[in-house]
């Protein structure tokens, strides 16, 4: 993971324009103040949770996150971005962000022993340079470094790593207001403030796929918000289930979610089974906090492409 983001390498990227539509559409709802009935604070900043990573951090005002380009990492960026590498995304103000998975010690010798002997002479070697100068600090109690590289003399990347029970990396080319907003709000789920909605969102998220995979129309209409049900019949539910069928019948790939308080959205990735076609498909579905419960209110998924 770490040469695969750090480096400058031509790396296959591609950045789905369907997936930025539909993945990030509620992120960029800033303007929603909304209060959950429960005492949690209204917020007009959307939370990205990443579910690999069990990291969370603030949406910047105005950006994307997609979780889908490069598989295991979050891209942030804003406005319409024409990449095809992830160089270009860097050159472009773009942020990425992945767990430092292979960092396992969680002590603080640990995490600057990984700095020091893996992280930076890998840094150094992926991208021909020596000119690399790590700070390290703490940061709400846990351990951080901020790591800047330059090539002629020129910023080329600026990195910020957070041990903890989750490590994560922060990678861009140069520092900038939306990256310390980044760096500033990057936090483990445990330390979060909606650590005790995670697992019902997950729940949420995982049996409602389940019900698409299972083509159970019946029992997602029942279960879901009146939104939905007042906005789609059952059976145009049902017509809908069945055309994704080639889709949910193979891997069904739900990364994270974009939440703010009573709300998120996330954005699916279907893989076929069939080996001759192995164009993914993508959906969102769009969730709301009733009486307690997370129910659907919102459903989109793909339809295969016509000859």
């Amino acid at each position: 993971m770490i040469k695969r983001l750090i480096s400058s390498n031509k790396i296959p990227f591609l950045i789905l324009a369907l997936l930025v539509v539909v993945g990030i559409a509620f992120a960029t709802r800033g303007g929603n103040n909304s209060s959950n009935g429960q005492g949690t604070k209204s917020t007009e900043t959307p939370q990205y949770l990443s579910f690999e990573g069990n990291y969370i951090f603030d949406v910047p005002k105005s950006h994307l996150v997609d979780e889908q380009s490069v598989p295991g990492a979050q891209l942030v960026y804003t406005g319409q971005l024409n990449a095809k590498t992830l160089e270009d995304v860097y050159t472009a103000g773009g942020i990425s962000l992945h767990p430092l998975s292979d960092l396992t010690d969680h002590s603080s010798k640990g995490f600057k022993d990984y700095v020091n002997d893996h992280y930076v002479p890998e840094l150094k070697k992926n991208l021909s340079s020596n000119d690399v100068q790590a700070n390290f600090d703490k940061q709400d109690g846990q351990d951080v470094v901020r790591i800047d590289l330059k090539k002629d003399g020129k910023a080329f990347r600026h990195i910020y790593l957070k041990g903890g029970q989750h490590p994560a990396a922060v990678i861009a080319k140069q520092d900038s207001s939306t990256f310390k907003e980044i760096e500033k709000t990057l936090k483990d789920v445990e330390k979060s403030d909606i650590n005790d909605e995670v697992a019902d969102i997950k729940q949420a998220v995982q049996s409602t796929a389940q019900l698409v995979k299972d083509q159970k129309a019946k029992e997602l209409y029942a279960a879901a918000a009146p939104e939905l049900r007042e906005k789609s019949s059952e059976a145009e539910l049902t017509n809908a289930m069945k055309t994704a069928k080639p889709y949910s019948d193979g891997n069904i790939i739900i990364s994270g979610v974009s939440y703010v308080p009573n709300e998120f959205s996330t954005a699916v990735r279907f893989i076929k089974l069939d080996k001759n076609d192995q164009q993914p498909g993508y959906g969102e579905l769009n969730f709301k906090k009733l009486d307690g419960q997370w129910k659907i209110q919102t459903i989109s998924l793909p339809t295969p492409k016509t000859p």
